[in-house]
């Protein structure tokens, strides 16, 4: 029971981890996005 429940926890903290890093990645795309839209409009 220890073992796999160790593993299990493991597991989730893994997938945690990616989701998070998976979600600021998109957020810093995106914002860097929104920034490069707003210079261009600047520019203009």
């Amino acid at each position: 029971m220890n073992r796999s429940s160790s593993r299990g926890f493991k597991l989730t903290t893994v997938i945690l981890a990616v989701i998070v890093l998976t979600l600021s990645a998109l957020f810093s795309n995106s914002s860097i996005a929104g920034d490069m839209d707003v210079k261009i409009e600047a520019s203009k």
